[in-house]
């Protein structure tokens, strides 16, 4: 009996702010998204869990964040520019000044912040593949081992957890966001038993246009996810929609 390929459709970014939290449910609710990881330390962080418990079948992660907004530990010095916030761009010398051991804290407080709210965390990833990063891989070890969840595969380097590392596909974005990405990459999605889509499926408000250079794309994110050519493309290739809580 021919395996079927499983699919995970994760929206990034989930409690960055309500717009993007309103426009990962509804793409869940109206599209192909099964998954989605969670920012401990945005304002929309609240409003997020809160959705959550209207929709159960949305799988959620925590989405490992040190380059977006503020830590929750205010005293952890070596992860924050001069303003006390994340630095932007995680560049070779901002690697090189971070306490690692700070480092390993600040993740696991984000990790323990949705825990403590109720919500049952599916996997982890990071924004800006943060945990891909060579020089991190005994803290993201440590962290893996601590709370034995399954994590979004590596873009710069492999994990050696392989029974809990899941490949991902991350070229769905920018100038890629199209609906014929679908058609295009079907055989790579294909390719795997179980693979991670990442995507950025969004609404917009001004706290989103204000603080990133990413915006107006995650508006057609959604429209493409959303997209009942999606879904049949899909289904004519076997492709099972799953999530990580779901294999």
């Amino acid at each position: 009996m021919k395996k079927l390929s499983k699919l995970i459709v994760n929206a990034d970014d989930f409690g960055y702010c309500e717009a993007v939290n309103y426009g990962i449910i509804s793409a869940h609710r109206n599209g192909i998204v099964t998954s989605t990881t969670i920012m401990a330390n945005m304002p929309g962080f609240d409003h997020a869990v809160n959705l959550l418990k209207e929709n159960k079948n949305l799988g959620c992660g925590v989405h490992m964040t040190l380059s977006c907004n503020k830590p929750l530990n205010n005293k952890f010095k070596s992860l924050v520019d001069e303003n006390g916030m994340f630095h932007r761009r995680i560049n070779e010398e901002v690697v090189n000044k971070i306490d690692l051991d700070e480092l390993y804290y600040e993740f696991c407080s984000q990790i323990d912040r949705v825990k403590n709210a109720g919500v049952e965390i599916s996997h982890l990833d990071s924004h800006h593949h943060v945990h891909t990063i060579p020089h991190f891989k005994d803290v993201i070890k440590s962290i893996m081992d601590k709370y034995n969840l399954k994590i979004r595969g590596g873009l710069d380097h492999k994990f050696d957890y392989k029974e809990r590392v899941i490949p991902c596909i991350d070229s769905f974005y920018d100038k890629n966001v199209d609906l014929e990405f679908f058609n295009n990459n079907i055989e790579e999605i294909k390719s795997y038993d179980v693979c991670d889509l990442m995507t950025h499926p969004a609404f917009i408000d001004n706290y989103l246009l204000n603080s990133t250079s990413y915006a107006v794309n995650r508006a057609k994110e959604y429209e493409i996810l959303t997209n009942k050519k999606v879904k049949k493309i899909l289904n004519e290739n076997e492709i099972v929609l799953t999530n990580y809580k779901n294999i």
